[in-house]
């Protein structure tokens, strides 16, 4: 690799850096591609944090290092060339909010402020007071978040815990109900958690926007949560398949 593709990386992680401290969409760290895998390698990529190596098509990777892989759950990336890595679209930063009877005005109060701040929202009901179900509403998101790719998505109800267990429902759903700040940051940074869960029953107007601000500027910190969440994901896939 040229010095100058070399020095365009580095550039790109010091972005990807700051964009993590400013709550932005985050990409996987951009280290040079390597044509051999070892253990050394593994663990130095495992101990900065990282979840992933960028190889080369065709890398060799040595034994030890393939058993170091299959036990910490580590992604290879193959780069298919200088500038091109094989890895899993970007998400959308649209977001995708919902509500039930219960949960109506404070979606909207939601949705102005979040507007406000200039992000887009799609609004997948309900857009009336009249009694309705928080099944169909939290379905109805979760599905928007998984066939449109999204970031994220929120769910307003009387209690956040019933949206919550319906979301989860959905496969690829990792939804959370919560109460306070501290427990969205736990949820984002060490779950990456995909839907919040609020109940007006439980949090007030203040503290429910404090939690979605909290909430959308709190990266997934990744390294090891990201293992944890793969093994969440195979949890998934083995009792549903």
């Amino acid at each position: 690799m040229s010095d100058e593709k070399l020095i365009q990386r580095i550039v790109a992680e010091v972005v990807r850096r700051l964009k993590a401290l400013e709550g932005g969409a985050v990409s996987a760290p951009i280290d040079p591609p390597v044509s051999l895998v070892t253990e050394d390698l593994v663990k130095s990529a495992i101990s900065r944090g990282g979840d992933a190596v960028y190889v080369t098509p065709n890398a060799i990777v040595t034994p030890l290092a393939r058993d170091l892989i299959r036990q910490q759950k580590v992604r290879l990336l193959v780069v298919a060339d200088d500038e091109t890595v094989v890895q899993e679209p970007q998400k959308s930063s649209v977001l995708a909010i919902g509500a039930d009877h219960k949960g109506f005005e404070l979606k909207k109060q939601i949705v102005l402020m979040l507007q406000d701040a200039g992000r887009e929202v799609m609004d997948c009901g309900v857009h009336s007071p009249q009694k309705a179900s928080y099944v169909g509403v939290a379905k109805t998101v979760a599905d928007v978040v998984l066939e449109k790719n999204l970031m994220t998505g929120i769910v307003v109800d009387g209690g956040g815990t019933g949206a919550a267990l319906v979301a989860n429902k959905v496969k690829g759903i990792r939804a959370v109900s919560c109460h306070d700040v501290t427990s969205t940051k736990f949820a984002r940074a060490h779950v990456d958690a995909n839907i919040l869960c609020l109940g007006v029953g439980v949090v007030g107007d203040t503290v429910a926007k404090e939690i979605v601000a909290t909430w959308l500027s709190t990266p997934f910190e990744g390294g090891q949560y990201a293992a944890r969440v793969r093994e969440i994901d195979e949890v998934e896939g083995e009792t549903r398949d």
